[in-house]
């Protein structure tokens, strides 16, 4: 029976981590959106306020794994990331916002290929 339950864990988990990956992908398309003047600004930080929520919302949901304390690690990075973009385009900033979003992008592939791996 805990076997069953270990996998029942983990597949939540990784469903979970997707979901959050999900949504700092989100944010990121919406300030890249911002930089090249797509969206409003207005738009920008509601949307990117959800994306944070949601993401801080489901880690706080994560089942207690091996992987759980990396998992929070990586939730702190990606809203760090995000905030940090949000905050330069913010204040006209876009090359540094482009960085910022450059760094989210690269360090949400390896968070999903840690995933894929299988933690």
């Amino acid at each position: 029976m805990s076997i069953v339950s270990c996998t029942n864990e983990n597949e939540r988990f990784e469903k979970q981590m997707q979901q959050i990956l999900s949504w700092s992908a989100s944010a990121e398309m919406i300030l890249d959106a911002r930089i090249g003047k797509n969206v409003p600004e207005g738009f920008t930080d509601h949307a990117v306020e959800k994306c944070q929520k949601e993401i801080s919302d489901i880690a706080s949901q994560l089942p207690q794994t091996a992987r759980t304390a990396h998992a929070r690690e990586a939730v702190l990075m990606l809203n760090g990331l995000i905030s940090a973009a949000h905050d330069e385009i913010g204040h006209g900033r876009l090359e540094q916002g482009h960085q910022h979003i450059a760094e989210l992008h690269r360090y949400e592939a390896e968070q999903r290929s840690t995933l894929g791996a299988g933690g």
